[in-house]
């Protein structure tokens, strides 16, 4: 999923989900990497939805973490792949960010500028 030097493709359907809340209002979840990256992708995520609709800024208005645990099937190496009866069990982080679409910076409270911040996260993840 991620490789050394930069992140790679990011937005596989397994990897972030987007809803539309309202007419300015978007819920965005990324899943997967470390909790300080995840946090990150998914803002990078909120300023790509951002730009997408023609807006400039966003707000965060509510924001959640978490992780689950999801299992993995593998096959023991040395039987001729027969299937182990346990599988491996692996942590999934996600953020999940409930964002205010603006045209312009926010009159109250702090908003990103969506471009700094795909600017940012591309360069900081060597994203391309």
């Amino acid at each position: 999923m991620m490789c050394g030097c930069g992140v790679g493709s990011l937005y596989g359907p397994a990897y972030y989900s987007e809803t539309k809340l309202g007419e300015n209002v978007r819920r965005v979840t990324f899943r997967g990497g470390d909790h300080p990256m995840t946090g990150d992708l998914c803002l990078l995520r909120c300023a790509e939805v951002t730009l997408e609709s023609g807006h400039t800024h966003f707000q965060v208005v509510d924001s959640e973490s978490g992780s689950n645990i999801d299992q993995i099937g593998s096959v023991y190496p040395f039987e001729r792949h027969y299937h182990m009866d346990s599988p491996f069990l692996r942590e999934v982080t996600s953020v999940t960010k409930t964002i205010r679409l603006l045209k312009t910076d926010a009159e109250v409270g702090f908003s990103y500028s969506a471009s700094e911040v795909r600017g940012s996260m591309r360069e900081k993840y060597e994203i391309k």
